[in-house]
């Protein structure tokens, strides 16, 4: 069985986007304080919920922790709330799933069209095919043997919990256990319109060499929000 985990804060507008595609999944919502319908269209949709404090890092673990009491699971499916599933994506993870020891990501999908966007998408793409390094926005399909192997998501990262995990796989696996699945996730990038896409995009390339240098957490999240 698949686990679809989702870390949600205050995320009414996005999750009936994408929760109609999460049939025969066992789904966690792992909820970290929202005040709005988050909740309520999650239990609405038939999913469990994981609470306890925002950040990412802990959300996704401790959604991890709570799709894993259930034996028959045996890959989990980390996405955003802020996405929507292409029809079909249930065959395409099933079939990238009879390849052990690999991880797996989707195609960047931005939901808007322009200059700007199009080179988001190619960056987007260079850092995949170059680098192997999809961010959480493209989400993290894993073996539950695996994931369980890398010792899971850090709960301690409240920020970048998403290089972490990659960088992990590849130095415990190898790069080739990281593929992009011939599916894309459409994602929502009005953070991205609203702030500027050169801006925000130089702004998180600034982020990503303050933690590569080993900066603070807490000093990263502020800069972030």
């Amino acid at each position: 069985m698949l686990a679809v985990i989702i870390p949600t804060l205050n995320a009414q507008a996005y999750l009936p986007l994408v929760l109609p595609d999460l049939n025969d999944v066992r789904l966690v919502i792992s909820d970290g304080g929202s005040g709005d319908e988050t909740l309520s269209q999650a239990v609405e949709a038939g999913a469990v919920i994981a609470r306890g404090l925002a950040g990412r890092g802990a959300q996704m673990a401790r959604g991890a922790e709570l799709a894993g009491t259930v034996e028959t699971v045996s890959a989990y499916l980390f996405l955003h709330a802020d996405c929507k599933l292409e029809p079909g994506w249930q065959a395409i993870v099933e079939t990238a799933l009879q390849s052990p020891e690999t991880a797996w990501f989707f195609r960047f999908r931005p939901n808007a069209t322009g200059k700007g966007v199009r080179w988001l998408r190619f960056i987007v793409w260079l850092r995949g095919w170059a680098w192997r390094l999809p961010y959480g926005d493209q989400g993290l399909l894993i073996p539950r043997e695996m994931y369980e192997a890398l010792g899971g998501y850090d709960s301690d990262k409240p920020l970048f919990e998403d290089v972490d995990i990659i960088d992990r796989i590849k130095s415990k696996y190898g790069r080739r256990a990281l593929r992009k699945l011939p599916s894309a996730l459409n994602t929502d990038i009005s953070d991205h319109l609203r702030q500027g896409v050169w801006t925000r995009g130089w702004r998180n390339y600034k982020l990503l060499k303050a933690y590569r240098r080993g900066e603070h957490a807490a000093d990263l999240v502020r800069r972030y929000t």
